[in-house]
């Protein structure tokens, strides 16, 4: 028998914790005798609050949890306002007792804040990863759908909780196994943990060229050190010229000016939610030079960076059909400098 508990924080993602929990229940159906338990667990309230607004009921406090084999912690929006000296020491304890503990979502907020994530290899959601990756260097976000290590595993929140907990089912009862639970739950397929995030064309359709998936890609890892477009081009086998032609098409604008707002939204993030200073985000999305950042900036989003600290910015560029404003989660738009996703 395995025991799965959920550390719920205020604000958490229903549709993480829930595809992850009936992915259990799934497999102990399919058991000739129930092999996963589960426990909602709390450090706030005993019905705790998700981020639609429905609340789940949890079976126990954190202080008084004991028997279990993983602990995982929920969160989604504003986890700065949820963190707990108490939660954060226990969080400390259970790792140096050797239990496996990850996160889902920006649950990873919390451990990496406690530090027992530092040296780990952990998955944060692609709209946190740019913010977090700066605020906690001692950690190795990266961008994979979800991440299991040594005695760690993360994952970015959604459905990735089903992708998760299929890789737990798999490699106690094996993949085919697994198959049949993602079956029974009308999953399409199941994501390896090396498959990544979709990123910047999240939104977008099969009838975005390859050439152009691609490209963004190579953009989105190349922000802090940005390459030639003539390189890009050469990356994903088209000449320069092809590829402003696929741009147009997709995003009326060329390779060079999505590259341009690829970089910006990522500062746009780091200047909403995080306190790092301007010198640094410019350094940080690719500027030597904190003027040529400013006057970047100020061409997109029609305002100066230090404008965008301390309140709402300009309008923003919008003759993009697919704004790579991605980066960032609708709700940041509100303009709430101290919201953290």
């Amino acid at each position: 028998m395995q025991t799965v508990a959920f550390l719920l924080t205020p604000e958490f993602s229903l549709v993480n914790v829930a595809s992850a929990i009936d992915t259990l229940r799934v497999a102990n159906t399919l058991l000739e005798q129930p092999f996963y338990k589960w426990t909602i667990v709390t450090d706030t309230t005993i019905a705790v609050p998700s981020s639609c607004g429905l609340a789940l009921s949890a079976d126990t406090s954190l202080e008084k949890l004991d028997e279990f084999d993983i602990l995982l912690v929920c969160g989604s929006f504003k986890p700065h306002k949820y963190v707990k000296a108490a939660t954060q020491k226990r969080l400390r304890q259970i790792a140096r007792q050797g239990k496996i503990i990850g996160s889902m979502e920006a649950g990873v907020y919390h451990l990496a804040k406690s530090s027992v994530l530092d040296g780990h290899s952990v998955t944060a959601h692609y709209a946190n990863l740019p913010v977090y990756a700066q605020m906690f260097p001692k950690v190795q976000f990266v961008q994979n759908v979800f991440t299991v290590t040594d005695r760690r595993m993360s994952c970015a929140g959604g459905l990735t909780g089903l992708d998760m907990m299929a890789d737990l089912v798999a490699k106690r009862f094996g993949a085919p196994f697994a198959r049949r639970v993602a079956n029974l739950l009308q999953a399409p397929w199941l994501r390896e943990s090396s498959d990544k995030q979709s990123g910047l064309m999240a939104l977008s359709d099969s009838r975005v060229p390859q050439s152009v998936h691609d490209a963004c890609r190579i953009m989105e890892r190349h922000i802090a050190n940005p390459v030639g477009i003539e390189v890009i081009a050469g990356k994903v086998g088209v000449s320069r010229r092809q590829l402003d032609r696929l741009f147009i098409g997709v995003f009326s604008s060329t390779t060079a000016n999505v590259y341009a707002l690829i970089r910006m939204s990522r500062a746009r993030k780091l200047l909403r939610s995080s306190t790092l200073d301007l010198a640094k985000i410019a350094e940080a999305c690719g500027f030597s030079a904190y003027p040529s950042f400013a006057r970047c900036y100020k061409s997109v989003f029609n305002c100066p960076p230090s404008r965008e600290r301390h309140g709402p910015g300009g309008t923003g560029a919008s003759s993009l059909k697919l704004m790579p404003i991605f980066d960032l989660h609708p709700d940041q738009t509100l303009y709430d400098p101290k919201r953290l996703l």
